[in-house]
């Protein structure tokens, strides 16, 4: 009796210590076989299929939707075309590029989302923590897509990048006509459009042309002239007194700009000067200095500018700035020239943002 009692005790023991090691985490799957297109999709000639997977999901809905966007996202890598939500600000130079690249997406975009899911498979892991069970789910799905359709959107985007190239060797044709006839400011603008034009597009893209045979040919054209031409289109005739020219001219410089000081309080002759030697601007700047009191052991002046800008073609003012500026020096002309130096600075600096951006709007 003693040895049956030590026995069943032996098997409750045996019992509860099999309890205590139960696995943690409990996997279930959706089939007791994975599927064979998880290794690779299939192959039919009407259609073609991919595949997308999703790991950790904390719902099974959650992960189907996860797993079925990586799928469109390899159907439209098939395509050539990135269709995620993801937007990216762009620079004003960069919006054709980003127009053409929405057009693109739009219209793929609905051809993709509207893919067949063909198979879901999923398994859960389920761990249990304290009275709480937390489930996770793998989900992998297979999508199916009109292999017609998917060729059709693929030739009608190459048609229309093709397009979009020559559009863009148009462009670049201006662009050379308007810098050969000194518009440079013109010239600038047309050139940045190629820039952003061919920046979406294909390097490879077949031209026909003797001197830009492909698209990327085309878009480091394009890029060099409008280096070049930037440069010529940031010169200026700087008509302004001895003691304010300096500090206009070293903001300006700081811009990427240079000038060239005319004779000073003649607009008429930097205008023309301007137009001989193909500058787009004349800088204009008429100012005044006053002495101040004592301060310490210096003294103080204080400096009054008004520099103005004029497209040099037509003389119009175009940007225009007015500062003024107080310095201390030890005699009362040092002290109006750090004022003269002070005001010079702001307004130039202003003034070659205002002409930046002027530049960067097209005029």
């Amino acid at each position: 009796m003693r040895t049956e009692a030590l026995l069943l005790l032996g098997l409750l023991s045996l019992g509860a210590g099999c309890a205590a090691e139960a696995p943690a985490v409990v996997k279930t799957a959706s089939n007791p076989r994975q599927p064979g297109w998880m290794v690779k999709v299939p192959q039919a000639g009407d259609a073609l299929y991919f595949s997308g997977a999703r790991e950790g999901a904390s719902s099974l809905e959650e992960g189907t939707d996860a797993a079925t966007q990586v799928a469109r996202t390899h159907a439209a890598e098939f395509i050539g075309v990135d269709v995620s939500a993801e937007h990216h600000d762009v620079m004003s130079t960069d919006l054709a590029s980003d127009r053409v690249q929405d057009t693109v997406k739009s219209r793929t975009t609905a051809l993709i989302r509207g893919a067949q899911v063909v198979d879901v498979y999923y398994e859960k892991f389920s761990r249990t923590a304290g009275a709480t069970t937390i489930d996770r789910f793998d989900v992998w799905v297979l999508i199916k897509l009109s292999k017609a359709e998917l060729e059709a959107e693929r030739a009608r985007q190459d048609r229309e990048q093709k397009q979009s190239a020559l559009s863009a060797l148009g462009r670049l044709r201006e662009a050379q006509q308007q810098e050969r006839a000194g518009n440079v400011l013109a010239a600038l603008i047309r050139y940045r459009d190629v820039v952003s034009q061919t920046r979406p597009l294909p390097q490879q893209i077949e031209l026909g042309d003797p001197q830009f045979r492909t698209s990327g040919q085309l878009r480091q054209a394009a890029e060099d002239a409008a280096a070049k031409v930037q440069a010529k289109a940031r010169r200026a005739v700087l008509v302004a007194p001895d003691w304010a020219a300096g500090s206009i001219a070293q903001a300006l410089s700081s811009k990427g700009f240079s000038a060239i000081t005319g004779p000073e309080g003649s607009e008429q002759q930097a205008l023309l000067q301007a137009r001989s030697q193909g500058m787009p601007w004349v800088i204009v700047v008429k100012g005044t200095t006053v002495p101040g009191g004592r301060v310490f052991s210096q003294v103080a002046a204080t400096a009054s500018l008004d520099v103005r800008a004029l497209e040099s073609q037509s003389g119009a003012v175009v940007a225009s700035a007015v500062k003024q500026a107080k310095g201390v020096g030890r005699t009362p002309e040092a002290a109006q020239q750090a004022a003269a130096n002070e005001a010079g600075l702001s307004a130039g600096t202003d003034l070659a943002a205002a002409l930046v951006a002027r530049e960067n709007s097209g005029l």
